[in-house]
């Protein structure tokens, strides 16, 4: 009990001292704790400033705008829009699946080999042209041209898909394949899900493509062709074959095949880098 007793013995000295009338001064310093390590500062933190988060102006066309629908776009899921922006990414098989030194002959004889080498064409776009990927909408499901088998195993007559077109068609414009790249003004229109017929997905919401017209490229998607009657289009149709590719864009392998949930943006920035 040492420590006890030389506090008791300083304490009650003080206080004899007191009683007596001396003008004793006892220390107190000596009965603290050591001093604080945390100072204080007059350095001021030069903080960034708070992000605005106002939306941009309402398009006069009707349309909406792609932060609209990254902000506040829950309440829209499962309807169909249209919305107007910039094209800032666009899958590119041939890219995507590449080998070193592959000649294009080479690859395009792959492909033609092997069609499921090949994603189903997505593209991204922002509401400007310099809209980071991260930032932007994903526009998937879009039609695609007929590959290489089945041009080879259907006949021209029976090549009736509504989201195909042929790979030879002359005039673009009635092409329901529509042209785009990136830095595009595009207007489309297409159902707002979190997921595609396609099996894409997107827990942040994706736009199922429905039609487009590219100002840029001064294109706009033809009406819907007639099938004839009984007529019966998409993969149960004579011959058809599986759905080219789904996933996310391109992703380590760039091997499409089974239903994939959306890689983040960044995976495919990174990949084009």
């Amino acid at each position: 009990m040492p420590n006890r007793m030389g506090v008791r013995t300083i304490s009650l000295a003080c206080l004899a001292a007191s009683s007596g009338g001396l003008l004793v001064s006892c220390d107190k310093d000596k009965l603290q704790g050591p001093a604080a390590e945390v100072k204080k500062t007059d350095v001021k933190l030069d903080l960034p400033a708070v992000p605005a988060f106002d939306l941009p102006p309402a398009p006069a066309d009707g349309s909406r705008t792609v932060k609209e629908l990254r902000v506040k776009g829950r309440k829209l899921l499962d309807t169909d829009l249209t919305v107007h922006g910039f094209v800032t990414w666009a899958y590119d098989c041939k890219t995507a699946i590449r080998k070193p030194e592959e000649s294009d002959k080479d690859l395009q004889a792959r492909i033609d080999e092997d069609p499921t080498l090949c994603e189903r064409p997505k593209f991204y776009i922002g509401d400007t042209a310099q809209t980071p990927p991260e930032k932007s909408l994903w526009v998937v499901d879009v039609p695609r041209p007929y590959n290489a088998l089945e041009v080879k195993r259907i006949k021209k007559k029976d090549r009736i898909d509504p989201d195909r077109c042929e790979p030879d068609e002359k005039d673009k414009s009635k092409s329901i394949c529509p042209p785009y790249a990136v830095g595009d003004e595009v207007i489309i229109t297409g159902s707002f899900k979190t997921s595609s017929p396609h099996s894409e997905r997107n827990s942040d919401g994706l736009l199922v493509y429905q039609k487009m017209k590219n100002v840029t490229q001064n294109y706009e998607s033809p009406p819907p062709k007639e099938l004839p009657p009984g007529a019966v289009p998409g993969p149960t149709g004579p011959g058809q074959t599986p759905p080219a590719g789904s996933g996310a864009p391109p992703a380590a392998g760039g091997k499409a095949g089974a239903p994939a949930t959306k890689a983040s943006p960044e995976e495919a920035v990174k990949k084009k880098g």
